[in-house]
């Protein structure tokens, strides 16, 4: 029954007719804002590194050829038959293939690849950060133009009164009085107007700015600060929030990561296995100076060479249970931010739900309060139109149905803000 209610109060206040054609809607702001958002690109950034690093991780599984080429020549004096002269052209191609590194290449890649996951959270975690700011631009946009609205209809209602006490003092009927403080009230009706219009000018830039683009003057949007919002109950909320926060989400594959850091840095406790073999072409002659006064000369060769070696750490200084102490520390260090955030996002969960009753709730006060509020104008205006009101009467019930019409769009701007923040919180920030 009462939500009943609320959606009949929230359809009650219009901003007059909307061109659906030219408007641009909430979605429409939101594809924009994901197609240009720079943070997003800069996210999407991170994502290729990480890529990259696992690209990385995975090179020792691989055999790594190198291929080198040069030219040598020396020259040694003396020896046993004279001075000797080398030169030649040599072509190397090697090979190196480890074997076996008792999993910390594996772990590596392990890291490296929950670390690529994390960075797809961070997307996530950006999106629906944009997508809340360009949410809030949009409301905030919404009850500007609304606010313009009413200080259109306060202008309008100031001035009807100043015409009124123009003719009552005119025919002697009230004084001077009357007319000055009508002229004051539209005065600050016209500059109340002013402010209005220019939070529109800068709604609209904030709006712009939100979506990733340069910003423009003016913007026609589609009117849904009205609209309600399906809520769930409190505890779905909460479920909703742990299971999908891209935070959340994050800190996993953190903590993964972290893990299999840990396993990889354990495995430089143990032996590796590799093999490598290498074949050299070699072009050239050696002079190696002369017997009974023949000249000794040579031929430099092709040769090749192969071999496995195991290689085992026997004594480091304490270098690898350093690092093993470190990225253990690295990991208690992720899982205990995990449950701060897990603290954080639990908070922020009730706190926008709260917001949200809080704003339902001040939307039926604020309908009750304007009815009573534009009655109270009615009947103060009918008194002095009839020559028996005060023009302060009138005055007192144009200012206060003003402030109940801006409470009234604060709390529809309120409910829309606080059910963006919900829909955030509980990582559904791409949802309406």
């Amino acid at each position: 029954m009462r939500n009943a209610v609320i959606i009949f109060i929230l359809s009650i206040f219009a901003a007059g007719p909307v061109h659906a054609s030219t408007a641009l809607t909430l979605h429409d702001c939101i594809e924009k804002a994901l197609a240009n958002h720079p943070a997003i690109r800069a996210a999407k950034e991170a994502l290729y590194a990480g890529e990259g690093r696992v690209a990385q991780a995975t090179a020792p599984y691989l055999p790594q050829v190198q291929a080198s080429t040069g030219y040598a020549e020396s020259h040694g004096l003396g020896g046993a038959f004279g001075d000797t002269d080398t030169k030649s052209y040599t072509t190397t191609l090697s090979l190196y293939q480890v074997l076996y590194d008792f999993g910390k290449t594996g772990n590596a890649r392990d890291a490296a690849r929950f670390g690529t996951r994390s960075a797809e959270m961070d997307i996530d975690r950006v999106v629906q950060e944009v997508v809340l700011n360009v949410k809030q631009a949009y409301y905030g946009l919404l009850q500007a133009k609304k606010l313009v609205l009413v200080a259109q209809k306060t202008l309008a209602q100031t001035e009807s009164h100043k015409k009124q006490a123009e003719a009552f003092f005119h025919a002697g009927s009230k004084p001077r009085f009357d007319v000055t403080r009508a002229e004051v009230d539209v005065n600050n009706a016209k500059l109340g107007l002013i402010n209005a219009e220019n939070s529109v000018r800068l709604g609209t830039i904030g709006l712009y700015n939100a979506m990733g683009l340069d910003p423009v003057r003016d913007a026609e949007i589609e009117d849904v600060l009205s609209q309600p919002t399906a809520v769930p109950s409190l505890d779905e909320a909460q479920a909703e929030a742990l299971k999908n926060r891209p935070e959340m989400l994050k800190a996993e594959q953190d903590i993964r990561s972290a893990q299999a850091r840990v396993r990889t840095e354990e495995s430089g406790y143990l032996p590796t296995l590799s093999a490598s073999g290498a074949y050299n072409w070699a072009h050239g002659t050696s002079e190696m100076g002369s017997f009974n006064g023949i000249p000794l000369k040579g031929e430099v060769l092709n040769s090749w060479n192969a071999g496995i070696m195991l290689s085992m750490p026997l004594f480091e200084g304490g270098l690898t249970r350093g690092r093993v102490s470190e990225a253990r520390a690295n990991q208690h260090a992720l899982e205990a931010q995990r449950d701060t955030l897990r603290q954080s996002i639990l908070l922020g969960v009730n706190q926008a739900y709260a917001d949200l009753e809080s704003a339902s709730a001040r939307i039926a006060v604020m309908d009750s309060s304007l009815k009573n509020a534009r009655e109270s104008l009615d009947l103060a205006e009918g008194r002095y139109e009839a020559g028996v009101g005060l023009s302060l009467e009138v005055t007192d019930a144009q200012v206060a149905a003003a402030k109940s019409e801006t409470d009234y769009v604060q709390a529809l701007y309120d409910y829309q803000l606080a059910a963006a923040r919900l829909a955030k919180a509980m990582g559904k920030g791409l949802e309406r």
